[in-house]
């Protein structure tokens, strides 16, 4: 086990110039960064940027076709075909090559943010790309780390119609991942209100403690979610192959902030954890059990697995209804994903599941909340009491 680089490049979100000038101070930089990072045993490939190839469509350049970029396309690839032949290459990320850009289809590889709104809409649910290399969910920093970078006169205290009082302030929006006001991302302090309201509708807490509570919640269950829609997506095995068009990956964004701000980082700036980090770590697990979304009432239980096979035992309670709804035995299937078994639900139940796994003797857990939208506040913060989920940190 360890931990694998995909290396970007020092660009992003921009075209870049094309002047000679340019290309001669980026080649100097290309070479060093080569030869100093080759010999590193964690770096798994080069990208030429960051969604450069994406920004040519941006800021009306009228759709300019991002293979005429020499940057990525001959510039970088003939530096690494002299230092470092050894690795793969991606000219950009999410990288368009001609066939996408005359076609206008759907990336394979492809960055997944859109309107960050219900983390289960149409946006996310319907994406058909193979492996998302980047996507993520706002959460709330802990009421201690905040109080560290919004004086005290800035915290809302109370609800209103519009929103909470206190949010849309400066001091806010300058920690909305860009210290200046205004910027293109001041819209992000109220997004993560927003996200609040949609997972918990009317029960929306009006404390500062609440709030970034239900945020920290609201972050938790939509990187779950992205990650168990992958793994679930990567199908079983045929003939010892992963089927064509099926899953191959996700890399959630992000780790830990540059500096102290409301993000979609899992750590902030201050090293403390957001309740997302011990979601992720759930649902990452070698060998995990899941819930798919369910169809025509049936939840459909997966057992997913990497690079390994073993015997699983497991259970399924419904904790709100305080009753066992499954239990049995199965067996993991190496680099796949297998149902176990068809769970009949309620139409328009909001239930939490509590889905426990044994192997060689080590017990795992993970949940799944049915139609996770307009939900109780209190109630689900219950049920993580109930499963030793409640795992604030700096509250």
């Amino acid at each position: 086990e360890g931990i694998l680089i995909w290396q970007d490049f020092m660009m992003g979100c921009a075209s870049y110039p094309l002047t000679d000038d340019f290309i001669s101070r980026l080649s100097v930089e290309i070479e060093w960064a080569v030869k100093k990072l080759r010999q590193h045993p964690s770096i798994l490939a080069f990208a030429g940027d960051n969604e450069n190839d994406i920004a040519y469509t941006w800021r009306n350049q009228l759709g300019r076709n991002p293979n005429m970029n020499r940057l990525t396309r001959e510039v970088i690839p003939n530096i690494l075909h002299q230092h470092d032949y050894t690795r793969p290459y991606i000219p950009s990320s999410p990288y368009i090559d001609e066939a996408a850009y005359n076609s206008g289809k759907k990336l394979p590889e492809d960055h997944l943010w859109g309107p960050r709104n219900y983390f289960k809409g149409d946006f996310y649910r319907g994406s058909v790309c193979a492996f998302a290399s980047e996507t993520g969910y706002h959460g709330c920093t802990s009421p201690k780390s905040i109080e560290k970078y919004i004086p005290k006169e800035y915290l809302f205290t109370s609800e209103t119609s519009d929103g909470w009082t206190g949010l849309d302030n400066d001091m806010w929006m300058y920690h909305a991942a860009s210290p200046e006001i205004p910027s293109n991302y001041t819209y992000r302090i109220m997004l993560m209100a927003n996200q609040v309201s949609v997972l918990f509708g009317k029960s929306v807490p009006n404390t500062l403690e609440d709030f970034a509570k239900a945020s920290q919640i609201s972050q938790a269950e939509a990187n779950k979610y992205f990650i168990e829609k992958f793994r679930i997506g990567r199908g079983d095995k045929v003939d010892g192959k992963i089927p064509s068009g099926r899953r191959s990956g996700i890399i959630w964004w992000n780790l830990i902030d540059g500096w102290p701000q409301f993000s979609d980082a899992v750590v902030d700036y201050y090293g403390v954890k957001k309740l997302a980090y011990s979601y992720i770590k759930r649902s990452q697990e070698p060998v995990c059990m899941m819930f798919d979304d369910p169809k025509d009432n049936m939840l459909p239980l997966i057992l997913c697995s990497e690079g390994r096979a073993d015997e699983v035992k497991y259970r399924v309670t419904n904790l709100t209804e305080s009753k066992t709804v499954a239990e049995g035995t199965a067996t993991a299937d190496a680099d796949a994903s297998v149902r176990v078994e068809l769970i009949p639900i309620k139409e328009g139940e909001k239930n939490f599941y509590l889905i426990e796994w044994e192997i060689s003797g080590v017990r795992y857990t993970n949940h799944y909340v049915t139609n996770i939208r307009d939900l109780d506040y209190k109630e689900y913060l219950s049920y993580l009491e109930k499963c030793g989920y409640d795992c604030f940190e700096g509250f």
